[in-house]
């Protein structure tokens, strides 16, 4: 697989980022940006309606919390093929707990 490029885009100015012709180009530059220098602020003005989240392989998985007009990535994992989806999400609940500071456990099973 390759990698994959997460984009947030301002709904607010969606008549500038409709109608721009170097909207590639903009989101290429401040993808790259993000990824190769980690100044959010460049790549910002790179991308003045968006913002890169994040470029990361393909097979990542990652947990994010979106606000306003961004996010944040605050935890990783990686997909194996065969997992079901309980444990797919299930390791990622536990890296955001870890991440976190946390633990998760199973609560008791309901007594009929």
């Amino acid at each position: 697989m390759g990698f994959r490029t997460v984009i947030v885009l301002n709904n607010d100015q969606a008549n500038e980022w409709e109608n721009d012709p170097e909207l590639g180009r903009k989101i290429f530059l401040a993808a790259s940006m993000s990824q190769f220098s980690n100044d959010r602020d460049r790549a910002r003005n790179m991308l003045p309606y968006g913002e890169t989240i994040e470029q990361v392989h393909a097979d990542t998985q990652t947990v994010a919390f979106l606000d306003g007009y961004g996010s944040k990535a605050v935890a990783h994992g990686f997909w194996h093929r065969g997992q079901t989806e309980e444990k797919k999400n299930l390791a990622m609940l536990k890296a955001l707990a870890d991440k976190l500071g946390y633990r998760v456990s199973k609560k008791p099973a309901k007594k009929d």
